[in-house]
């Protein structure tokens, strides 16, 4: 499945029965900021975070659960 937008990413967790606030609370992050990171670094915006940052290491996380890189790497 091809994700291209914040939208679809939410809807790739809904379908593994999580929303985007107990995925950030499940894996330790505050849920305003992985909300803004899916916001800001979603494909369809052609941003991507710097390395080392917590948004990079939200978006290489939720590639692994959402089985889709969001980040230019493959998942595990």
């Amino acid at each position: 499945m091809e994700i291209e937008n914040a939208n679809q990413i939410y809807a790739a967790l809904m379908r593994r029965g999580l929303s985007c606030r107990a995925w950030a609370l499940r894996e330790g992050y505050n849920p305003r900021t992985v909300q803004k990171c899916v916001q800001m670094f979603a494909p369809d915006t052609g941003v991507k975070p710097r390395w080392g940052k917590v948004s990079k290491e939200i978006l290489v996380e939720l590639s692994n659960e959402i089985e889709f890189d969001l980040v230019g790497q493959k998942y595990d």
